[in-house]
């Protein structure tokens, strides 16, 4: 084979989608995909974490979406944020009108009369970009909170590279919506995609049909020879192949590979900043009459960040008469919260679902689990380019190409994943 793909996630059966030459796709587990991959238990439907489709590429969006055939529902965004006890719409500076008075006034007159716009004309950091677009009222309310939350650090050393991801609002928009006029915020995501039974999961297993990976293959080496190919063993049976597309986490990677790696290279691997998650899965018995898509928490009392209600994204993914929601928890690695016990873990999200309205003391748990995921979130911090830089600059030059969100290592969503496994496919097609 001319390409072992490592790993059945999206990146990698994206890749073999792409790819001309032959190539194998080698699967630790028993089914396709990875990270964005689901679990069924008691007639509940979940994803290891939540994943919809939308995307400002309407091409990568329309393959995506054909991918599933028939088996896909379209939802329209539905998210809000949690602020000071009631619910505002996201993004959070399209519904100022939403909060108390005062803070909308604050918001408001930080935004127009923003002496940050001189200040930090040329920011060089992201806490500087956000004042300088936002203003210190909606910075300090929401989008500095929110941030430091979800990233685990503070927000000056976050990277310039991900102010990117976050559009401009119109001043005109922030105005109208502090005096109550509505307006609609990230608009490429207002509506959205997602398979109408099976979970997320069952995009991955519709192109694994095309691709058939091989399953239970779990890599424990991987040997350059003094030819230049690849030998790849799981312990048993070893195979051969020309260039090696790597999916799985760049620090694991590592620890398989028998290659004399720069020192250099090492040591950037080992700086980048990957948040673990808990998952925390919820079944409830009576119907969900609000159908949120999703909930954001900016406050520092509640560990949770986000949760979201998977019977929003496609009616199959709960039984009649029942609804479920599902929270998520990111933190550091070697944080005191990544120690606690998962019974703790379950025991302060129901109760600060409750204490928030979200859900009620009465309403019946009829499912619950908490899941851990040790590489969730990519962290942009400031020594982001330098090192993902040294990485991808190293690998291809060995035969060995990075893809996906762990490997290549950027935080992106699966539309994210396709476009960037057509652009490496599409250079290795060249190569040949």
């Amino acid at each position: 084979m001319k390409f072992g793909i490592i790993g059945a996630g999206p990146s990698g059966l994206t890749m073999a989608l792409f790819l001309k030459e032959s190539y194998q796709v080698l699967e630790k587990e028993s089914h396709p995909g990875g990270h964005a991959s689901s679990f069924q238990e008691k007639g509940f439907t979940f994803d290891y974490g939540p994943h919809i489709m939308f995307s400002k590429n309407k091409r990568i969006l329309d393959f995506m979406i054909a991918s599933l055939g028939n088996n896909v529902h379209q939802s329209k965004r539905n998210n809000k944020i949690s602020f000071k006890g009631r619910l505002v719409k996201y993004p959070f500076e399209n519904d100022l009108h939403s909060l108390p008075l005062g803070d909308t006034f604050e918001c408001l007159q930080s935004f127009v009369f923003n002496p940050y716009k001189k200040r930090y004309a040329k920011p060089k950091d992201m806490r500087q970009w956000f004042l300088y677009h936002f203003g210190k009222g909606m910075c300090e309310k929401y989008l500095f909170p929110y941030n430091e939350k979800v990233w685990n650090i503070p927000v000056e050393d976050l990277s310039m590279q991900w102010s990117w991801r976050i559009p401009n609002p119109p001043p005109e928009d922030i105005i109208k919506s502090a005096i109550g006029i509505e307006t609609e915020g990230y608009v490429h995501q207002l509506y959205y995609h997602y398979p109408l039974r099976g979970g997320y999961q069952a995009i991955s297993d519709a192109w694994a049909k095309k691709v058939k990976p091989r399953y239970g293959f779990t890599v424990k080496n991987i040997k350059k020879t003094k030819k230049g190919t690849f030998l790849v063993t799981d312990g048993h049976e070893t195979l051969e192949y020309k260039q090696i597309i790597s999916t799985i986490p760049i620090h694991e990677l590592i620890h398989i590979l028998e290659l004399n790696i720069p020192k250099k290279v090492i040591r950037a691997i080992k700086e980048l900043v990957v948040n673990p998650m808990y998952i925390v899965s919820l079944g409830l018995k009576g119907e969900d009459v609000n159908k949120f898509t999703a909930i954001y928490f900016p406050e520092p009392d509640f560990l949770v960040n986000r949760m979201s209600f998977p019977k929003t994204f496609s009616p199959h993914n709960a039984p009649k008469g029942h609804y479920s929601v599902q929270a998520e928890i990111t933190c550091r690695a070697n944080s005191s919260v990544w120690r606690q016990r998962d019974e703790d873990i379950l025991a302060h999200v129901k109760n600060g679902l409750r204490s928030r309205g979200i859900i009620s003391d009465a309403q019946s748990i009829v499912y619950q689990s908490v899941r851990r995921s040790k590489y969730s979130y990519v962290v942009y911090d400031r020594a982001y380019e330098k090192n993902t830089k040294i990485i991808r600059d190293w690998f291809p030059k060995q035969g060995i190409h990075l893809v996906g969100r762990f490997s290549y290592f950027e935080y992106v969503n699966i539309d994210g994943i396709v476009a960037r496994s057509e652009e490496i496919a599409e250079k290795l097609n060249r190569s040949v």
